[in-house]
């Protein structure tokens, strides 16, 4: 008589102390590349990120990124997907990466799946985590970035409230 036994791989667990975790990085660095992406294509007016300057498209070695620079500082981001076999490109993995004068200090893997939306990103594991001072600007940036959002949702809210209380009146 035969048994087949699967055994399942064991995946690394995040370490609930690694300080990038601690610090929120991975889920910053996804919504500010996200961000940066779409900033060129926005009017001035509603750029959230308004400390930024020299936004700029480069290639950093075999990926694409967006360059930009906070004060005299120089940073990049960007992303490279491997996508799924039979998948259509809409599934795979995606690296996130953040660059200081060209040299990676934050790479974040993860899965993603494009769809008809948008694209959604599921954060798996840290590869590449230099400390330094660019982690005050990538915080900074984000919390710009999030109260942006914030404001622009309850403004949202608040002119969804208002037409309704317009149709409750007739």
């Amino acid at each position: 008589m035969r048994y087949n036994v699967a055994v399942k791989k064991e995946k690394p667990l995040k370490p609930r102390d690694h300080p990038a975790l601690l610090r929120d990085l991975p889920l910053r660095l996804a919504e500010l590349e996200v961000e940066l992406r779409l900033h060129a294509g926005r009017k001035v007016d509603d750029r959230p990120l308004k400390s930024i300057s020299g936004v700029s498209q480069v290639a950093i070695g075999p990926e694409k990124a967006v360059q930009f620079a906070v004060g005299k500082k120089a940073y990049a981001a960007g992303h490279a997907d491997i996508t799924y076999a039979d998948s259509n490109h809409a599934r795979g993995v995606r690296h996130i990466r953040f660059y200081e004068a060209k040299k990676v200090v934050l790479d974040i893997e993860g899965d993603f799946e494009d769809q008809q939306l948008g694209s959604n990103f599921r954060f798996k594991n840290i590869d590449v985590y230099l400390p330094g001072l660019w982690e005050a600007d990538l915080i900074k940036l984000t919390d710009h970035l999030r109260h942006h959002t914030s404001e622009r949702k309850l403004a949202f809210h608040k002119k969804r409230a208002a037409a309704l209380e317009r149709l409750r009146r007739f």
